[in-house]
């Protein structure tokens, strides 16, 4: 949105609080000036980057600030609007007098609709051009010659001869209890040898369990002999367990 300045005279104040109401409704920011103390503001207006708004109201034409105000703002942000058709003075303007004689505060009206219409010229005349980002000027150029030199990768390797197509058989489906069906088609799966190739396991050499050191020959086993203890055998064996046991009462 654009900042607005609407300057006008004291018979047309009341149609200027009401265009300020309006255009405050529709987000710009408005500044309303109106008698001699406009005189005062021009300076600073003709510096300003925004809308001024000039009523022509009965007593408008012959006030002398209307007049500085008409011929010393640049044209390109000037917006003229009248009571009557004979309000408003002969003067170089860009853009024609909207005729206010017949508004009454409606927003669809076509005076109304004249006046956004010179707001948003003026809107876009003023608002500064987005300087394109330099990442995208390189990322757009990368890419088309990205693009260019795969199409022309795929041109040059290319093959020559078409591709095989492969038979396809056309089969009707039809289901004639709901009434729906076409015609289909069907396409046999390769088979299971050719979607995957079984390595065969290369056939081995048995291994040769014959040592290649003689082994020493190992002694006949005997079963050992088996006896009953003799009477030394078990007294000494009875000797050992009671002398075994004084020692333990000892310690």
């Amino acid at each position: 949105m654009i900042d607005v300045r609407i300057v006008c005279t004291h018979d047309a104040a009341k149609l200027a609080e009401t265009l300020t109401r309006l255009l405050e409704a529709e987000e710009h920011r408005v500044r309303l000036t109106y008698g001699r103390q406009a005189l005062l503001e021009l300076e600073d207006a003709r510096e300003a980057r925004d809308a001024v708004l000039l009523i022509w109201s009965p007593d408008a034409r012959s006030q002398t600030y209307m007049l500085e105000w008409a011929r010393n703002i640049e044209p390109s942000r000037l917006i003229e609007i009248a009571r009557g058709t004979t309000d408003y003075p002969a003067i170089k303007r860009l853009a024609a007098v909207i005729d206010f004689s017949q508004w009454r505060g409606q927003r669809g009206a076509r005076a109304w609709k004249s006046l956004t219409e010179r707001l948003a010229t003026i809107t876009r005349a003023l608002s500064p051009q987005a300087p394109v980002p330099a990442k995208a000027i390189w990322a757009v150029g990368i890419a088309s010659a990205a693009a260019v030199a795969g199409a022309v990768v795929v041109r040059v390797n290319a093959p020559t001869e078409g591709l095989p197509v492969t038979p396809l058989e056309e089969v009707a489906a039809a289901d004639m209890e709901v009434g729906v069906g076409g015609a289909l088609t069907a396409i046999e799966p390769a088979s299971f040898e050719e979607i995957i190739r079984l390595r065969r396991i290369p056939e081995l050499e048995p291994i040769d369990m014959t040592p290649s050191v003689p082994l020493a020959p190992l002694p006949v086993y005997q079963e050992p002999e088996l006896r009953d203890a003799t009477i030394l055998e078990r007294l000494d064996g009875a000797l050992n367990i009671i002398i075994g046991r004084d020692d333990e009462d000892r310690a």
